[in-house]
């Protein structure tokens, strides 16, 4: 099928022929091709080996694809398959007032954020239930121009596919910007229709569930059959604690309608369980259970901390968990650590993935994540072999796009497949007399070396800068909306906005009113 709305997008060539790399697939059948290539044609991989069979597959196709074909010289590169980054949040409006710009410059002052010393749930909870009505406040023209930077970041970093679980901006405009830059979504809501207050002994209902579940309904339907197949949606709740039984057993009944998965953050700080237990009277995992969200639907996301029962209840169900190994130091989320729980379930079969979550900030991209994982799991487990590198790249790309369903067109470097896939420059002092460059990029690489990205077939970055569109007219949109809403929708007055942004950001984003 053709895709009309990706007519903006760069020409897929007629073929792609990616020669002479190391090829690391995720493809636990050919983890490692090297030498190896890659051969695309359209928007799918036609064939993965050594260099010598895919250049006699290139050279038996068609004469009009053969024509057609764009050879690249990997010799000097790695190759892998996009990252499926199956937890994020789109958080760049809150960029001035939520631990944003506006701090000071020295961080001495710096007190614990309500994530650190095991949580302040309470206050979590009214925080992100007050997002919901704020992020109304964004014009469609704000909610675009600061979705396309922020997503800008991500393809950037080598994510072609986004999961998004909850963020503060519009689905509509999420949409607009994953199909703008060519990159591959899983859309939601931000789900929460009731409050665990400070100083209140019940939870509070702070909207209606059943226009929640309307909401997140309409986006299944909406891009169940999307023309160009980069385009899905998920129901999501932002925590147990913000989520009625009402509105839980709903979006359990939606997964199931809809055969997709259903992602919450849950288990997720030290205080979680005793203070969820004196709002709902349970755990926040048996809560799940009883609502029928535990299932090898849920992507738990973070999920370190559980006791015995609920660790045989994450296994029997086979749940899948999604966490940020990069993030939770600057947090002071004690995730990993305070249990060890991720290690033993890696160590116990459970799907695990990494993902970068969400902030006003780009924070580590994948590749951080999967060094984070790879040298943290194995530190607490006291074994080197436990996630070995290969590993760390699956819980990056196939291990997550099985926890979102998508896993048999994304995720590895297998035939069939689609063809997104990222360049990495592995010839410098980092890679010398190694024959595992993809153990070096662990040690001493990051986001900042991505090179190339392709989805679908068409290169979106080449030498780390946008293929089809200009990057500094992104930054300068997002900047200018970015002052708009906060001046309009947060009371940040125009001095302060000029300080910060600068004043040639005073004229209104396109379409931003």
């Amino acid at each position: 099928m053709i895709d009309a709305e990706a007519a903006h997008l760069p020409v897929r060539p007629a073929a792609l022929l990616v020669r002479g790399g190391t090829v690391c697939t995720a493809d636990p059948v050919a983890p490692v091709r090297s030498p190896g290539s890659v051969l695309v044609v359209g928007d799918r991989v036609r064939q993965v080996g050594g260099v010598e069979e895919v250049d006699r597959a290139a050279a038996a196709l068609p004469p009009e694809v053969r024509e057609g074909t764009r050879t690249v010289d990997a010799r000097s590169m790695m190759v892998l398959p996009g990252f499926v980054n199956a937890h994020w949040h789109e958080m760049f409006a809150m960029r001035l007032p939520f631990k944003g710009a506006l701090r000071d410059p020295d961080d001495r002052g710096d007190e614990a954020g309500f994530m650190a010393c095991g949580g302040d749930i309470p206050r979590i909870s009214t925080t992100f239930d007050s997002f919901h009505e704020l992020m109304r406040a964004l014009t469609p023209g704000e909610a675009r121009a600061i979705a396309r930077y922020s997503l800008w970041t991500q393809l950037r970093c080598g994510t072609t596919t986004i999961g998004d679980v909850g963020s503060f901006n519009l689905p509509e405009a999420l949409a607009d910007a994953v199909r703008g830059l060519g990159m591959r979504g899983m859309l939601s809501t931000w789900a929460s229709d009731a409050v665990c207050a400070p100083g209140e002994s019940r939870r509070r209902r702070t909207r209606n569930a059943a226009g929640l579940l309307a909401d997140i309904g309409d986006l299944l339907e909406r891009y169940s059959g999307d023309s160009g197949g980069r385009l899905r949606a998920w129901p999501t709740a932002v925590y147990p604690s913000n989520m009625t039984d009402s509105l839980g057993a709903g979006l359990a009944e939606l997964a199931v309608r809809h055969d997709t998965a259903f992602a919450t953050h849950v288990g997720s700080l030290r205080n979680e369980a005793e203070s969820t237990r004196a709002y709902y009277g349970t755990s926040p995992l048996r809560r799940l259970g009883d609502l029928g969200l535990l299932s090898d639907r849920l992507v738990a996301v973070h999920c370190g901390y559980a006791d015995d029962e609920e660790r045989k209840l994450l296994l029997e169900n086979r749940v899948h968990v999604s966490h940020s190994p990069a993030k939770y130091g600057s947090t002071g989320e004690s995730t990993l650590t305070g249990t060890g729980l991720i290690t033993g379930l890696i160590r116990e079969g459970l799907d695990v993935s990494v993902s970068t979550d969400g902030s006003v900030y780009p924070v580590g991209g994948m590749a951080e994540s999967m060094r984070a994982a790879w040298q943290t799991h194995n530190e607490m487990a006291g074994d080197n072999t436990l996630v070995l590198p290969s590993d760390a790249l699956a819980m990056a790309t196939l291990v997550p796009a099985r926890g979102l369903r998508w896993d048999s067109q994304i995720g590895s470097l297998r035939e069939g497949k689609q063809a997104d896939l990222l360049l990495i420059p592995a010839d410098d002092w980092r890679y010398l007399l190694n024959p595992r460059p993809l153990e070096a990029f662990l040690h001493l690489g990051g986001s900042c070396d991505i090179d190339t990205v392709v989805v679908a077939g068409r290169t979106l970055v080449e030498h780390g800068r946008p293929t089809f569109f200009d990057e500094t007219e992104l930054r300068d949109d997002y900047l200018r909306a970015l002052r708009s809403f906060s001046g309009r929708a947060l009371g940040i007055g125009g001095a302060v906005l000029d300080g910060v942004l600068g004043p040639h950001t005073a004229s209104p984003a396109g379409g931003a009113s």
